[in-house]
């Protein structure tokens, strides 16, 4: 079905906008902390990452799932 096609190719982009906009920026301001300089925050900010891969995985399987009915 090319609705089910199409649905997958907007998830699998949308996972890499999510990727490059979200995770991304977190990843960065982590590369740089160490010990004696990370914010006060940084628990918290490695807490949204978390959040925000649980979502990003989520939909790559949800991507996954249409495109496997699709060929089905």
């Amino acid at each position: 079905d090319r609705g089910l096609v199409v649905a997958a190719g907007g998830l699998l982009l949308l996972s890499v906008v999510m990727s490059l906009l979200l995770l991304v920026p977190i990843n960065n301001r982590g590369k740089t902390w160490t010990p004696e300089n990370r914010p006060e925050d940084w628990k918290e900010q490695m807490n949204r990452w978390d959040r925000y891969h649980y979502v990003r995985v989520a939909v790559l399987i949800a991507a996954f799932a249409s495109l496997v009915t699709a060929l089905a």
